[in-house]
């Protein structure tokens, strides 16, 4: 039971800080929290032979381990879905700023859309 609160407390964090991350992916200014984040995740990653860095590193005498490639796979699509990492957004134009209840229902309704296959996401009729 232990295991599986902790699974899900780990869940948690991580969904909170990718929500996070995404809010400030869309007003085009990265905290420098993140900016620490991202520069410790990178050293890491090349310390680990993960990410871009997967195939400098690694060496065919250690495989990696099926849980690490798990975690792997699923940052990376956590990242894409977010926007976040190599998959960030480039900065909005100079025009006026867009409100942040606005960005966040344009966020949810963009993620109902694709949930409920709605709006550009219908399904195409022959």
């Amino acid at each position: 039971m232990n295991g599986r609160k902790s699974g899900i407390a780990i869940l948690a964090v991580a969904m909170v800080v990718a929500a996070i991350g995404a809010g400030a992916a869309l007003s085009g200014g990265e905290p420098p929290w993140l900016k620490a984040l991202n520069a410790r995740s990178e050293a890491l990653n090349r310390e680990h032979g993960l990410g871009e860095h997967a195939s400098t590193t690694a060496s065919a005498s250690k495989p990696t381990p099926s849980w690490l490639r798990a975690l792997m796979i699923r940052s990376d699509a956590l990242n894409r879905k977010y926007g976040l990492g190599e998959y960030a957004r480039s900065p909005a134009s100079t025009a006026k700023p867009t409100p942040s209840w606005l960005r966040a229902l344009m966020i949810r309704s963009e993620a109902l859309n694709r949930k409920y296959g709605l709006g550009e996401y219908a399904p195409k009729s022959p």
